[in-house]
């Protein structure tokens, strides 16, 4: 079923494995983005083969999840999956046999991926079951949640807000402890 508002913000994860989640934590705290702004917001903890049906009919999407790509616990990626394929290392760790990385694929094969993916990662360190999120992942969600914020809103408005100060497909942004600047900005 075809849904009236063009961005869709999708919080993934397991609620029972430690920092598995940190993308529903993420889609939780932007819960008053779908009352306030008509962004739809929603949490998937279910196999990546259900975000085809979620984001069916969405212009754009921003997924939220737990990554392991071996950086510092905490890092914060932004991967423009719009275009290009999820970098293996970026790839977020995933339960399911079919994570988002995989669901993105598949439905850019389908031709059913919606026109603009942005992808947010947050590096992992603690995936066990019955823990809660880490101590690096824990204070990186605000600073996760209000990237997203922002992402969401630019595209609504027709632009993402962090598409300037990305390089090439992917940024990843600092991590819980540091500035909320981009990796690029560093480099500057």
């Amino acid at each position: 079923m075809p849904r009236s508002r063009s961005v869709l913000v999708i919080g993934v994860g397991n609620a029972v494995r430690g920092d598995d989640a940190a993308g529903l934590e993420v889609a939780r705290r932007l819960a008053d983005l779908d009352r306030e702004s008509g962004i739809e917001v929603r949490a998937h903890e279910g196999d990546g083969v259900g975000l085809l049906e979620l984001w069916d009919g969405a212009e754009a999407i921003v997924l939220v999840d737990s990554a392991c790509s071996g950086a510092v616990p905490g890092t914060i990626h932004r991967i423009d999956a719009s275009s290009a394929r999820v970098p293996v290392p970026l790839r977020p760790a995933s339960t399911h046999a079919l994570g988002v990385a995989e669901a993105i694929e598949l439905a850019r094969a389908m031709e059913t991926l919606p026109s603009t993916v942005i992808v947010y990662g947050l590096e992992g360190s603690l995936y066990e079951t019955g823990s809660s999120l880490s101590e690096h992942v824990a204070p990186a969600i605000d600073l996760a949640a209000d990237a997203v914020r922002r992402e969401a809103l630019g595209l609504l408005s027709g632009h993402s807000a962090s598409r300037s100060r990305s390089r090439g497909s992917r940024s990843a942004l600092c991590s819980a402890r540091g500035s909320g600047r981009t990796a690029a900005d560093q480099r500057e």
